[in-house]
C-alpha cells in the first residue's frame, strides 16, 4: 500500500508501518477540535458580554462537529480501519496504550454528553451551525443544570490533563524508545 489505503503504507514484512489517511484524519481533527473546544469552553466564561455570544455559538457548532467526527471514529475504530500492529503493543507498555485510550474515547464520549445534557437542563436547544437540536427531554431542575455543567467543565480538565499524559508518552517514544510512533501517526 501506498499509505493511502485503509491499512496505511507497508514495510518490508508486510505489516504496516503508518496509520492510513481516513485513520489520521480523524485523530488529528479529534484532537484539534477537542483543544478548541477547551479552550472556547474557558474563554466564554472569562470574555466580556459581547464577546459570549459568539463565543458559546462556535462552542457549540464546533461541538457538534466533534460529536459527529467522534462517532466516526468509534465505527472506524470497531471495524478494524485504525489496523496496525506493534510489537510495544505487547506487555505492559501495550496494556497501558490500550489503557489510555479506552480511558480518552470514554471520556471524550462522556464530555460530548454532558455538554448537550448541560445546554438542554438549562432549557435552551444546542444550536449548530444554525441547525436547532432541542431537548428530547423534560424540564428539568436547577440542581440537575448545575450537575451537568459542573460535570463538563471537570471532565473537560481532565481530558486535558490526559491528553497531556498521552503527548508525555508520545515524547518519551520519540525521544528515548525511538520506535517511530509519531511518524507513524504524523504524515
Amino acid at each position: 500500500m501506498d499509505g493511502m489505503g485503509t491499512l496505511g503504507s507497508v514495510g518490508e514484512a508486510g505489516a504496516p508501518v503508518r496509520y492510513s489517511v481516513e485513520t489520521r484524519w480523524l485523530h488529528w481533527s479529534c484532537a484539534w477540535l477537542v483543544l478548541a473546544q477547551f479552550v472556547l469552553g474557558e474563554l466564554m466564561h472569562r470574555v466580556p458580554k459581547a464577546l459570549h455570544g459568539p463565543i458559546v455559538s462556535a462552542h457549540l457548532s464546533l461541538g457538534v462537529l466533534l460529536a459527529a467526527l467522534f462517532v466516526m471514529r468509534v465505527a472506524w475504530r470497531v471495524t478494524g480501519g485504525r489496523a496496525i500492529r506493534f510489537p510495544a503493543r505487547d506487555g505492559l507498555a501495550g496494556w497501558a496504550a490500550r489503557a489510555m485510550h479506552g480511558v480518552l474515547y470514554l471520556a471524550l464520549g462522556a464530555e460530548i454528553g454532558l455538554g448537550y445534557l448541560a445546554r438542554w437542563s438549562g432549557g435552551k436547544p444546542v444550536t449548530a451551525f444554525g441547525a436547532v437540536i432541542n431537548s428530547p427531554f423534560g424540564p428539568m431542575s436547577q440542581a440537575t443544570h448545575h450537575l451537568f455543567g459542573s460535570a463538563h467543565g471537570w471532565l473537560a480538565w481532565a481530558i486535558m490533563i490526559l491528553a497531556a499524559g498521552h503527548v508525555a508518552a508520545v515524547l518519551y517514544h520519540v525521544r528515548v524508545v525511538r520506535d517511530g510512533v509519531l511518524r507513524r501517526m504524523w504524515a
